[in-house]
């Protein structure tokens, strides 16, 4: 099955003086991301635009997907980048065939999918509960006259996060695409916060169009899918990246672990990060050193 990272750059672009910020702690998760995806599950392509593509061939790291597509391209203009700074993730769902899997490039997936998504028409990363700060009451929206929510949506349950997002159909993809675009277009942006307004979108509107068509959805993370042996299918390093970004030592030893597992897993590809600008170092210090 085939998978896509997506990358939008105008909204990386805007939150760093109009340039485009990818570190390198970013960049490794984001091949060991692609190469084991590729080892257990099929293809992978990275969804950007053409700034980001250009970017990503700048770094080196372009090369460990198997197409870089420019698709996002058409995102300049349409969507405010600050307030709906996730929604290059929806576009590109939109524009692939299905079924196929968005996973986003901070997440590892470690294993074979299959048994996970088996008899189920959509797949999530795992639930998160209605916490206030993050799923207020949907009263706090306002809305533009002649727009009101679905009346069959059930704003009772829980939101799903979608660092992995397995997608059966396309009449389903669309319907879900669709309805976040339709709140992004709709809502009234004076006052509104960006990470409640993004993750509504994203995350609470997708369980709510799941219900609302009958479709099934299970979660990767969570039990009864969980393997018996431990929570192994998965790492998703979201939280941690602040810790890499605050302390020089943790972020020098997580980009060493990552070229360790890229070269232990895939001898034949990591010669490649010699060519990549900002991890040769780490690459060249991993050939000297004694752990191999």
């Amino acid at each position: 099955m085939e998978a896509f990272h997506s990358f939008w750059s105008e909204p990386n672009r805007g939150r760093n003086n109009g340039v485009i910020r990818f570190p390198d702690y970013e960049q490794l998760t984001s091949v060991l991301s692609a190469l084991k995806w590729q080892q257990f599950n099929g293809r992978v392509r990275m969804i950007t635009d053409t700034l980001g593509a250009e970017n990503f061939k700048m770094l080196g790291i372009d090369k460990f997907w198997n197409k870089i597509d420019v698709t996002l391209d058409e995102l300049e203009g349409n969507i405010d980048p600050f307030l709906f700074w996730a929604a290059g993730k929806l576009y590109a769902l939109k524009s692939m065939p299905v079924p196929c899997a968005m996973i986003d490039t901070d997440l590892v997936i470690w294993k074979n999918v299959d048994k996970y998504i088996a008899g189920s028409d959509i797949a999530a990363a795992h639930s998160e509960d209605l916490r206030e700060n993050v799923y207020p009451d949907k009263s706090i929206f306002k809305l533009k006259p002649g727009y009101s929510f679905p009346a069959e949506w059930d704003f009772t349950l829980k939101a799903a996060n979608t660092a992995f997002l397995y997608i059966k159909n396309s009449d389903f993809r669309d319907y879900y695409v669709d309805s976040a675009i339709e709140f992004f277009k709709n809502v009234e942006v004076d006052g509104l916060n960006p990470v409640t307004a993004m993750c509504f979108a994203e995350q609470r509107v997708l369980p709510m169009c799941a219900a609302s068509k009958g479709q099934s959805l299970r979660f990767l993370l969570e039990l009864p899918f969980a393997d018996a042996e431990g929570q192994d299918v998965a790492t998703h390093i979201w939280g941690f990246k602040q810790v890499l970004e605050q302390l020089p030592e943790a972020r020098y030893q997580f980009c060493m672990r990552c070229v360790r597992r890229i070269a232990m897993d895939f001898p034949d590809k990591a010669p490649l990060l010699s060519e990549c600008r900002d991890l040769k170092g780490y690459y060249e210090d991993y050939l000297k050193s004694d752990i191999k």
